[in-house]
């Protein structure tokens, strides 16, 4: 019989889903992944319809068989009550969408929509989909979010209650992307507190910035961008983004601090992408379609570092990196594979998960 788990809660669900179903895979396991309902957020322009990126970038890397359509079968693009007289049908929809992607398989992964009250107001909430599904739910928590960290615990009651309300609980917990600074609290307080009060502590993810930055590669995608220089540096890592606006030497301590940078600036600052250059960010980003000089494409070679253009200004560009920063791609996920999968093995009690 098909084991299923519903993973709700906010940021990191999709990072730890690719993981978790990677490690079951190793095991020999069938698996399969399941997002009921998601925001659209894109549109292919090769389609009619809208899709979410996180549905698209598992299927492609985990090479899952499973239609989009079955996969994602509802999608919500602007507004939910206009679902309020067609409910039956997207409960059918989304019940026959989850029996196809069972079919077979050891286990399955359900992905729930970020906001837990989703469809409450036209009588499809979350909680009857995991009841839908007899699923064990599997509550991420991001500690980063928090400015009280004991405000966790005030976060799960609240949602257990709610999911009470529809007949069914929530299991279990991953504290995720916890700051060092709460590290201690997390371990001595807060898994104390959950477990007391009932809940399965499955794991306590440390802040990893790594598995959460963006690529190089998925900057190109995001911007459209010309690579001028170092095309087999796409993968990467994006830890900080950087604006190059002063002199080179005021810039410099600057950019010699930042670690794994995307430094942006014009392509016409030839003496400022220099210094740039100098100090080997993971890429530089050349806003306005102002293409470099060459000894900036030279400069850029014996560094190897990416040299991307782009035609937004300086502030456009920064806001489309802040969408970047919450899309998962096929190319971060397997640039990032062996973090997200060290991961998994040391801090989440995946064993305990499938028993």
């Amino acid at each position: 019989m098909v084991r299923t788990i519903f993973v709700i809660g906010g940021k990191g669900k999709t990072v730890l889903i690719y993981g978790l179903l990677k490690r079951f895979l190793a095991e020999g396991l069938k698996v399969g992944y399941f997002k009921p309902i998601s925001k659209a957020r894109y549109r292919f322009p090769s389609m009619m319809h809208y899709v979410d990126p996180d549905v698209i970038t598992m299927k492609q890397a985990l090479n899952l068989e499973d239609s989009l359509e079955d996969i994602n079968p509802i999608i919500i693009t602007r507004n939910v009550l206009d679902f309020k007289n067609n409910v039956e049908l997207l409960r059918k929809k989304i019940e026959e969408a989850y029996n196809k992607i069972v079919y077979g398989k050891d286990i399955v992964l359900v992905e729930s929509y970020p906001s837990l009250e989703v469809m409450t107001s036209i009588g499809l909430p979350i909680p009857q989909l995991a009841k839908m599904f007899n699923a064990k739910t599997l509550f991420i928590l991001n500690a980063k979010d928090k400015d009280v960290i004991d405000e966790i615990i005030d976060t799960v009651i609240l949602y257990n209650c709610y999911f009470e309300h529809y007949g069914v609980k929530i299991d279990g917990v991953i504290v995720n992307n916890v700051p060092i600074y709460y590290s201690e609290r997390v371990e001595d307080v807060i898994v104390p507190e959950l477990e007391r009060l009932g809940f399965k502590v499955y794991g306590v993810i440390r802040e990893k910035v790594k598995l959460a930055a963006p690529t190089v590669g998925d900057i190109v995608e995001a911007l459209n961008a010309d690579v001028l220089e170092n095309k087999d540096k796409l993968n990467n890592i994006i830890e900080d983004v950087l604006i190059g606006a002063m002199t080179p030497t005021a810039a410099l301590r600057w950019f010699r601090r930042a670690v794994n940078a995307a430094i942006i600036t014009g392509g016409d600052r030839t003496d400022l992408i220099i210094t740039a250059l100098e100090t080997r960010p993971s890429v530089v980003i050349l806003t306005g379609n102002l293409y470099p000089d060459i000894g900036v494409l030279i400069k850029a070679r014996e560094t190897g570092t990416p040299l991307l253009l782009v035609p937004y200004d300086t502030y456009t560009t920064v806001e489309k990196l802040k969408e970047v920063q919450s899309i998962v791609t096929t190319s971060s996920l397997k640039a990032k594979e062996s973090e997200i999968l060290e991961t998994i093995e040391k801090e989440v009690k995946w064993r305990e998960l499938i028993q």
